[in-house]
């Protein structure tokens, strides 16, 4: 039995199998089965050691008709000291680096060296019943004040209801000193993570009231790939209308991996950088910053967690299985698929792919015949049978609102989600299905929902693979790209080559894929093949990664 210790309080004990499927068993302190954790003397402690954490702060802003681009960067040294288990003192000073943004009533401060985190945070287990925290002190987003959580892991960890409550008061250190108000303002969600048995996702719903008054309801769907954790979320809130909002946060691990014990003072980077993209930018949705986090505290300490981490135990790799390259490879669109046209299966689990392909304007989507469009797209194998898209598509010399403000600085740009289920897996001589939907919010100007079919096939040795769908009208939308019945046919005539060819519902299109090694693929396309000029050359790029 592993016991896992926290801040130098114990978090939870497992039963961990180091062989066969990498099952484990979790215990925690609120079970009323939990048993008593060693007495053995620590071989090394990080209780009372200091640590001195640099951390990157960035903030940015997309879209603003004079300002395209807005950036914020700043970086906070932090002192950290864990006095008594399961407490933590934080002090942090922040210095701005760079600073696009206007000071406003919100952050009135934003110029100036002043103090981050200055708090204390304590984390308790209430024997047989849930975990609490507590945290008092200067918080995030200039508040301060006192915040409160309860949390009680149920079923081994596949269930967390997590409650947290906050009262706080508004401060800010402006040139003219120090700003405060009464804390009055109170804050807070209650919610619940589910976990299911095979696979390392949190799904988490929760009802809140959050920091500017707005109060709703948010869905967060949070895989974590190794030490990456990538969630997609929506949010409802409401304060006078309704208001949706849908974005994606990023938890990036920063080495090292494996921390210092010894050292009297560590200096380190934070463990984590994350980052966040919402479709809005209007201040709803924003819950109180800095405070004592009981999921965090339990992160990865639940079965699916430490069976996708057996190798870790186990102490060697498992290879992935080997696949044929251009099954799991994006098209020009940014989906796995041909040219345009979508694959019946999905980029593997836990694969990404990020890429560039640039659409001449002779055969482009959107403005055809006066602008280019350039894609950057992400690709991701967010679970088995699921791949998720992101995609920026950018009309360089077309300004945003250029009709109604002539001095417009924005170049016109579409964000876009898109999503695949695989429904039947392909396989050599088995066909696949899937069903799938691109751009899927807003405008939809490069919007399709589809069901394709496929099947891979060895013939003389040659790897060849033959889709067939249909693409209804099924949302309303600007512009339907693919509209109808759509096929596409792929030869590889060596293993790191393929030639496809496609008709897209309104052409017929060519392209030739490389792969030249380190996960870079560079491809050619040829579009809209009955034009007799060379204007309707593609050419695109992309890196792929197995998280």
């Amino acid at each position: 039995m592993l016991f896992e210790r926290r801040l130098g309080l114990v978090a939870a004990a497992a039963v961990y199998d180091t062989g066969g499927e990498g099952r484990a068993a979790v215990y925690y302190p609120s079970d009323g089965s939990y048993p008593a954790a060693p007495r053995e003397p620590k071989l090394a402690s990080t209780q009372k050691s200091l640590d001195l954490v640099i951390r990157p702060l960035f903030t940015y802003e997309l879209g603003r008709l004079f300002d395209p681009v807005q950036v914020r960067l700043e970086i906070m040294p932090e002192l950290r000291y864990n006095p008594w288990p399961g407490g933590r003192i934080r002090a942090g000073l922040v210095f701005p680096i760079r600073n696009d943004f206007d000071t406003d009533s919100l952050h009135p401060d934003l110029n100036r060296i002043r103090p981050g985190p200055v708090l204390l945070e304590q984390f308790a287990w209430a024997p047989g019943a849930a975990l609490v925290s507590g945290t008092a002190g200067l918080l995030g987003n200039n508040r301060y004040g006192l915040s409160v959580g309860v949390a009680r892991p149920l079923s081994g960890g596949r269930f967390l209801v997590d409650g947290q409550m906050d009262i706080t008061g508004f401060v800010a250190f402006t040139d003219s000193g120090t700003t405060a108000s009464t804390p009055s303002l109170w804050t807070g969600f209650a919610g619940v993570t589910y976990r299911p048995r095979a696979l390392d996702l949190a799904i988490r719903a929760r009802a809140a009231r959050f920091l500017y008054g707005d109060k709703g309801v948010e869905l967060e769907l949070k895989r974590s790939m190794g030490d990456l954790d990538v969630a997609f979320y929506v949010q409802r809130t409401q304060d006078v209308d309704p208001f949706t909002v849908t974005g994606v946060r990023l938890a990036v691990p920063i080495p090292p991996a494996t921390r210092p014990v010894g050292p009297p003072v560590r200096v380190l980077p934070v463990e984590r950088f994350s980052l966040s993209y919402a479709d809005e930018a209007a201040p709803v949705g924003r819950y109180v910053g800095e405070v004592a986090s009981r999921e965090d505290y339990l992160r990865q300490l639940n079965p699916p967690s430490l069976a996708d981490k057996a190798d870790r135990f186990r102490g060697a790799v498992q290879p992935k299985t080997d696949t044929h390259p251009s099954w799991g490879r994006a098209s020009m669109s940014g989906m796995t698929g041909f040219v345009n046209t979508p694959w019946c299966g999905t980029i593997g689990d836990r694969d990404l792919e990020v890429g560039y392909n640039t659409i001449p304007k002779a055969v482009s989507y959107d403005h055809r015949g006066q602008f280019r469009n350039d894609v950057y797209y992400a690709a991701l194998g967010f679970m088995p049978h699921f791949e998720a898209g992101l995609r920026w598509t950018v009309i360089p010399g077309l300004k945003s609102f250029g009709e109604l403000v002539p001095d417009s600085k924005l170049t016109d740009s579409d964000r876009m989600l898109s999503a695949r289920v695989e429904l039947v897996a392909p396989r050599v001589n088995r066909p696949g299905l899937a069903i799938g939907i691109e751009d899927a919010r807003g405008t939809r100007r490069f919007h399709s929902t589809y069901v394709v079919t496929g099947i891979p096939m060895d013939i003389y040795q040659l790897q060849n693979r033959m889709s067939l769908g249909y693409a209804p009208h099924i949302f309303t939308a600007s512009r339907h790209v693919l509209d109808g019945w759509f096929g596409a046919v792929e030869v590889s005539p060596w293993r790191f080559v393929a030639l496809a060819l496609e008709n897209d519902t309104q052409k017929w299109n060519g392209l030739a894929g490389l792969e030249v090694g380190l996960g870079l693929r560079v491809r050619v396309a040829l579009l809209d093949l009955e034009r007799a000029d060379s204007k309707r050359v593609s050419l695109g790029a992309g890196w792929s990664h197995s998280l």
